[in-house]
């Protein structure tokens, strides 16, 4: 069997909550090597937590190391001085208090590629400041154009500003080790998951730099299309999301809703009048999808080429058949007798080895093993760092 494209790189992780453990996952389920450096002191707490830090940590191997000890961070640089990549999004100076900043690691290594994620970055006036998703969100201006029309900004139900931050993190890993491999030489990322999400907004940026005008929040509507919008239907809190792009498609929908009126009528006669009288279209669509279900309007509407798709909850996604067909959930046996789940990769590659899906490792279960094997440490070195505390 062909190798997995990044067997032979190792990662040294010092990242936790979302952003970073999601882009190095990516990057273990392609083959590299990711050693997860933890501290008991900040282990994940509470079942949801928990779960996630578990799905986010799988592939992956663990060990603890207590950074406030300086044996513990002389076994950080060793790691290092073995690793491709060193990756952290602690708080701007943490890594540098610990005496693991990038200076401080290419003393060791200096082909090193280290990156740092913050919220708001670490340099600038605000280069200090405490932010997860929350704060990098609402600084990003993404939640003013989110919510209600009529009421106060509101945030996405997800935290996926941390896993597209992560994703670009995983982009940037493996062009800096493109570039290493073709000049021999490491380098020092830095990245604002505000700036990040503030390039996921161009064209309200665009609109006020050009114009001067604030974009409204939209709710479910678009800018031009119409009808573009969640519609009710049958059975309890059951959605369809429905989006109309051109005439053909227009004419489309109101003939299989058995409407053909509905295109001749002056309100709804061009894109432009679709556009301004949304209120009165959405709830004659909305008396036509009631009598369906979810999944029936995207199967009826998606036959005469309208985009159309159930609005999905935890318990659909998990049963979606579409979904289960692609493999997009891993089972990887039980935990404690309860079935482990993991998500696939959302591309699937031709002529590649599956990736490695692994249960996540429990915190610092790998060790031993790394500072024996890798760093070649005598078992009673290990034993008295253990007794020590240093390892914890």
């Amino acid at each position: 069997m062909s190798k997995l494209p990044l067997e032979g790189i190792r990662i040294a992780d010092f990242t936790q909550v979302v952003q970073g453990p999601y882009s190095t996952i990516m990057l273990a389920q392609l083959g590299a090597e990711v050693i997860k450096i933890e501290t008991e002191s900040r282990a994940a707490t509470g079942v949801v937590v928990a779960a996630a830090a578990s799905n986010l940590n799988a592939s992956k191997k663990s060990i603890v190391l207590n950074l406030k000890d300086p044996r513990a961070v002389d076994i950080a640089k060793r790691l290092v001085n073995v690793s491709d990549i060193a990756i952290e999004n602690f708080g701007t100076g943490v890594m540098d208090r610990f005496g693991l900043s990038y200076e401080d690691l290419r003393k060791v290594k200096p082909d090193i590629i280290m990156l740092s994620s913050q919220a708001l970055g670490n340099t600038g006036p605000l280069k200090d400041a405490i932010g997860y998703f929350a704060e990098a969100t609402n600084f990003a201006g993404v939640s003013d154009l989110t919510g209600y029309r009529d009421g106060r900004p509101g945030m996405v139900g997800a935290i996926w500003a941390d896993h597209l931050t992560g994703m670009l993190l995983s982009f940037l890993m493996m062009t800096a080790l493109r570039h290493r491999n073709k000049t021999g030489e490491g380098q020092y990322i830095r990245m604002s998951m505000a700036e990040n999400l503030i390039a996921s907004i161009p064209e309200a940026i665009l609109d006020y730099s050009i114009s001067g005008r604030e974009q409204i929040r939209q709710e479910n509507r678009d800018v031009v299309m119409a009808p573009h919008n969640v519609y009710r239907c049958q059975d309890f809190d059951k959605w369809v999301a429905i989006a109309v792009a051109n005439e053909e498609e227009w004419h489309a929908l109101c003939l299989v809703m058995g409407h053909s009126e509905w295109a001749e009528d002056e309100r709804f006669a061009d894109p432009l009048s679709r556009w301004h009288n949304q209120e009165e279209l959405d709830k004659l669509i909305t008396q036509w999808t009631l009598q369906r279900t979810d999944y029936e309007v995207m199967h009826v509407l998606q036959g005469v080429g309208v985009a159309a798709g159930p609005v999905l909850n935890g318990e659909g996604l998990v049963t979606d058949p579409h979904l289960n067909e692609r493999g997009c959930f891993i089972p990887l046996g039980e935990v404690e007798d309860v079935p482990y789940v993991h998500l696939a990769h959302p591309w699937r590659l031709s002529d590649a080895p599956t990736p490695y899906y692994a249960v996540a490792p429990v915190m610092g279960q790998d060790t031993e093993q790394v500072l024996v094997d890798i760093l070649g440490m005598g078992k009673e070195e290990v034993a008295e760092l253990t007794k020590d505390k240093v390892l914890s």
